[in-house]
């Protein structure tokens, strides 16, 4: 398989045609939250004009009771007229809450440019002690766009994970794959009208000199017949467009061949998958870019 990989997929490609592929959803990730920043502002701008126009008007009156001059009914009427047509009890309450949207919006958008450049940071696959819950986090990120739709997204993430010595771009095409993969097979399901929405549970583990990675879903599971060949290269079930056929026999080229470790999967026709990749903690990079225990 090793063979077959270098042979039609050049250093970087996947990862590139993945992120290819992602882009338009990113696009509206981002796009989404700032339509709602360019009309949050032009509320916000035309309240700020309006409560600027009552408190002119206030200190104006605050000015001639001030220096003694006597008001005629006229000009507390006018203040009154005003007060009404601006409703600053009713800004009050949508400002704060334009506030609070804008804020959402614009950590959403940094989140998504966050994780977008931790994923398509130039690591030339280069071993390093990395933070695997982070990656989980990065990966269900950028394929947001990808499961919002169709699933719920759990992490339960180990808080005493150590740092894993890996190459932290390969691990980001491996969770992203997975969870895609996911997305995908409940998308499936719930085409087929067995349910509204599903759920995708990302897990991680420390197994003492072991981490193990768990991407659970229960979408419409892996056919009997095609369990045998999932990895195989060039061996896909999606239509036309929708996936390069690389996508698992990459994820284990880079789990068992790059980081010596281990995939497996269950699944279940019409129920669900668990794919569980378990990872060693000690690894040194061998004179042939792969590595060694």
């Amino acid at each position: 398989m090793e063979d077959t990989l270098n042979r039609k997929l050049p250093p970087d490609l996947d990862k590139l045609q993945m992120l290819g592929r992602l882009v338009s959803g990113i696009t509206h990730e981002i796009n989404t939250p700032m339509h709602y920043l360019e009309h949050n502002l032009t509320f916000l701008k035309a309240a700020f004009n309006d409560l600027m126009r009552l408190q002119e008007h206030c200190c104006e009156v605050l000015q001639k009771i001030e220096n003694g001059e006597k008001l005629d009914p006229g000009a507390w009427q006018e203040l009154a007229s005003l007060k009404t047509e601006v409703e600053p009890d009713y800004l009050q309450t949508e400002i704060g809450k334009t506030i609070e949207q804008s804020i959402e919006g614009i950590d959403m958008v940094s989140s998504i440019v966050l994780a977008l450049k931790d994923f398509s940071h130039q690591s030339q696959r280069e071993f390093s002690m990395t933070d695997i819950n982070k990656c989980v986090e990065t990966a269900c990120t950028i394929s947001r766009h990808e499961w919002k739709k169709v699933a719920d997204m759990k992490l339960d993430l180990a808080g005493d994970l150590p740092f894993l010595f890996c190459s932290r771009d390969e691990i980001h095409q491996v969770l992203l794959n997975l969870v895609v993969n996911s997305a995908h097979a409940i998308a499936e399901k719930k085409d087929a009208g067995h349910y509204d929405r599903g759920v995708i549970l990302v897990k991680t583990l420390s197994l003492g000199d072991r981490v193990e990675i768990r991407v659970e879903d229960d979408g419409a599971g892996i056919a009997e017949e095609n369990k045998s060949r999932i990895f195989a290269a060039d061996f896909t079930t999606k239509k036309a467009g929708a996936g390069t056929g690389f996508g698992l026999s990459l994820v284990r080229h880079i789990v068992e061949n790059r980081h010596h470790g281990e995939i497996t999967f269950t699944s279940k026709s019409g129920t669900g998958t668990v794919f569980t990749v378990v990872l060693p903690h000690r690894q040194t990079v061998s004179n042939n870019g792969g590595t060694e225990l």
